[in-house]
């Protein structure tokens, strides 16, 4: 009986450990469960916030941190002493003739050469320009515009010494220029990829704006494929903020890499902080024909041309020369050679009808003309000396130095 009642209490003290164990283990692993952060499911909303407020300020802390500015201004730093060196300073020297008779207002009024008998005087004009060298034997970079029509051109390098420079190549469609000088083992710059510019992208434009030399500013790319001629038409231009001022024509627009990866070209008037850089690709892609031909071959043009520079006919020329008209297109130059050079267009005439249509402005004249096609003869009634006169003219193609 005994025996039966032990074996009895032993086999409950079993089974109550057992239930006792098993409830221990439950809760220690229920316990330690609960401590553990369910992947599965989001996040509190707080600690999302907490933590991407961590984020935004510990990137703002990097970002104006004195390292960071540290970093900043080595790398400009850098650069400047990369590229400076080959930077160079145009000074150019061209004629102009004028006459100091004849008040300003009625020379650009009546045109060149109305007034030519009374004699002209000649005097020097001075300006300045930017460039940079991009061969170790001389060759230099610049805009069109800053040598057009130059009698000399002197290339000011880093250090002071000076050469004198004779123009390679030349293209007035896209504004550049190649000019030589006689020196050797210089510093040159090297030229980037303009193709993979992004918006945004840091810039550095190194000039000589207002003959202040080795000027340095930055900013970044604001825009690309832009045009100053016409905005609704898609151009290649850069668009830079970086400050490009009158004498930075032609310096190097440069990444922080110090790779030139455009040309400095212009500035939008009555605007700030508005500028244009021609991109090096345009460079690249016409060096040669530049260097060894002196100009780039474009695709040939489709709009015909007469060849003169006009002015629009008013009530004050009407009645200082006593016209029988209120309207017409004064001529106030030829160019030599042009469609209407050929058929005998003179400076001082003035059309009053193209094909029998009387026209009131060279608006109306231009308009019609570029209706036409190349080679159509187009007819001009042509007031000259007192009395009309009829002119056919016969339409060209408009040549790449007039374009």
């Amino acid at each position: 009986m005994m025996g039966r009642f032990s074996q009895r209490y032993q086999k409950l003290l079993t089974l109550l450990f057992v239930v006792i164990a098993t409830s221990i283990i439950t809760s220690a692993v229920f316990l330690a469960f609960s401590g553990v952060e369910d992947k599965s499911s989001p996040p509190p909303a707080s600690k999302v916030a907490r933590e991407e407020q961590f984020t935004v300020q510990e990137a703002a802390f990097k970002f104006g941190s004195d390292d960071s500015a540290s970093s900043w201004e080595n790398a400009i730093i850098n650069v400047h002493k990369k590229v400076a060196p080959a930077v160079v300073y145009i000074d150019t020297e061209r004629t102009v003739k004028t006459n100091p008779m004849i008040p300003e207002f009625f020379r650009e009024f009546f045109g060149p050469g109305f007034f030519d008998y009374y004699g002209q005087r000649e005097y020097k004009q001075q300006g300045t320009g930017s460039g940079f060298l991009i061969r170790p034997d001389g060759y230099i970079v610049t805009n069109y515009h800053v040598i057009q029509n130059a009698d000399k051109i002197t290339v000011n390098l880093k250090g002071g010494k000076k050469y004198d420079a004779k123009v390679v190549g030349s293209d007035r469609k896209y504004d550049l220029a190649i000019l030589k000088i006689k020196a050797k083992n210089l510093p040159y710059l090297e030229m980037g990829d303009s193709d993979r510019l992004q918006i945004g992208q840091w810039v550095v434009a190194v000039g000589n704006p207002y003959g202040l030399h080795e000027t340095v500013t930055t900013g970044i790319i604001s825009a690309l494929n832009r045009s100053i001629a016409d905005s609704k038409e898609e151009g290649y231009l850069i668009q830079t903020d970086a400050a490009i001022n009158p004498g930075n024509s032609g310096g190097p627009l440069v990444n922080l890499k110090g790779e030139v990866i455009g040309i400095n070209e212009a500035i939008l008037s009555n605007a700030q902080n508005i500028g244009f850089a021609i991109p090096i690709k345009l460079l690249k892609d016409n060096l040669d024909a530049l260097i060894n031909e002196g100009k780039i071959t474009h695709a040939e043009s489709t709009v015909p041309w007469l060849g003169i520079y006009m002015q629009d006919v008013n009530e004050d020329m009407t009645e200082y020369f006593e016209l029988p008209f209120k309207t017409g297109v004064y001529v106030g130059r030829v160019v030599k050679d042009s469609p209407a050079d050929k058929a005998g267009i003179l400076p001082q005439d003035i059309i009053t009808q193209v094909n029998q249509q009387t026209i009131k402005s060279g608006e109306d004249l231009a308009a019609m003309i570029q209706k036409m096609q190349i080679g159509d003869t187009v007819s001009l009634l042509v007031w000259r000396s007192d009395a009309f006169k009829k002119i056919d003219v016969i339409l060209e193609a408009k040549p790449e130095d007039q374009r």
